[in-house]
């Protein structure tokens, strides 16, 4: 009886040891697998990060074009217009495993958000309501908007306390025109309709006749048909405005007789100062966006980037 209870002891010490045996092969597999999760997850981290940074060089290339391409146009005169370098619809570069793309915008042949701040400017808020209407939007968005820029800001503070994060709006000349988007009241799609047409900028800034769009033009040239002014707008490619005078003088067929208001004719210019750059990288399936706002000064400064808007992964 005693072998046979030795016997058994034997066989489930066996038992125990094979168990543990198992149990620390599992847990050493189970180690391993974790390491190599955790090196792999590492070097994917490592290949990203170096891809945003190889990105972003690309980035910084295309903004050194559009300065070399702007400051290459400055020394050819004081007009802007479609016929530029720098307007070409689109740049489209392959590189190794990617593309970059971009445009140049000329930000002064968009309307002025910021001449709505000055509440003196009535002409500024009419044309704006004539914008509004043109873009098929509600009348009722001019009062929104405009009370957020006019100095102290939107009456009605605690819509703006609501949003997430909180926001206390100020009042007054906006940087950029995406701080719009925080307006309540200003619907997703609303903003998407209006914001190609504005631009925010210093509010002495002029609009320039050689880039801006006819739904622009048009609501700041009261009674102008938008079929003359498209005629009159098709030959600035090849013929540019040469003068705020040239500009006039070839609208006025289609202004009608009020003409334009001799205080309005200083809001209009044949040149720019500021411009917008809308870039993508797309490197291994990684995609980076940057909007970059160039101030184009005299020279012997030039153009240089004001600020940067990045969109990263």
């Amino acid at each position: 009886m005693r072998r046979a209870g030795t016997a058994e002891t034997q066989e489930a010490t066996r038992g125990f040891v094979l168990l543990n045996a198992l149990v620390l092969v599992a847990a050493l597999a189970a180690a391993a697998a974790f390491v190599l999760s955790r090196a792999e997850s590492t070097r994917q981290r490592q290949a990203g990060a170096q891809g945003a940074v190889q990105g972003g060089l690309y980035l910084d290339g295309f903004e050194a074009l559009a300065l070399t391409l702007l400051r290459a146009d400055q020394r050819g005169g004081p007009i802007d217009g479609p016929g530029d370098n720098w307007a070409r619809a689109e740049y489209t570069v392959d590189i190794d495993r990617g593309r970059i793309s971009g445009g140049i915008q000329d930000l002064q042949g968009r309307f002025n958000v910021n001449w709505l701040a000055n509440p003196e400017d009535v002409a500024a808020l009419a044309a704006f309501e004539r914008l509004v209407v043109d873009l098929n939007l509600r009348p009722q968005l001019v009062g929104v908007i405009v009370a957020s820029l006019r100095p102290g800001g939107a009456a009605a503070q605690q819509a703006y306390a609501r949003l997430q994060p909180p926001v206390t709006p100020v009042g007054g000349p906006v940087l950029m025109v995406e701080q719009l988007r925080q307006i309540p009241g200003l619907r997703p799609r609303d903003y998407a309709r209006l914001a190609p047409h504005l631009a925010a900028l210093p509010s002495d800034s002029q609009l320039n006749v050689n880039t801006a769009s006819v739904t622009v033009l048009k609501s700041l040239l009261p009674g102008a048909k938008a079929e003359g002014l498209t005629q009159i707008l098709s030959n600035r490619a090849r013929q540019p405005f040469g003068s705020t005078e040239d500009f006039l003088t070839r609208v006025a067929p289609v202004v009608g007789d009020a003409g334009v208001p001799e205080l309005e004719e200083l809001r209009f210019g044949i040149g720019s100062a500021w411009f917008h750059a809308d870039i993508a990288v797309e490197l291994d399936g990684l995609i980076l966006r940057r909007q970059t706002i160039f101030e184009r000064r005299p020279l012997p400064y030039g153009p240089q980037v004001a600020y940067r808007l990045e969109n990263r992964p």
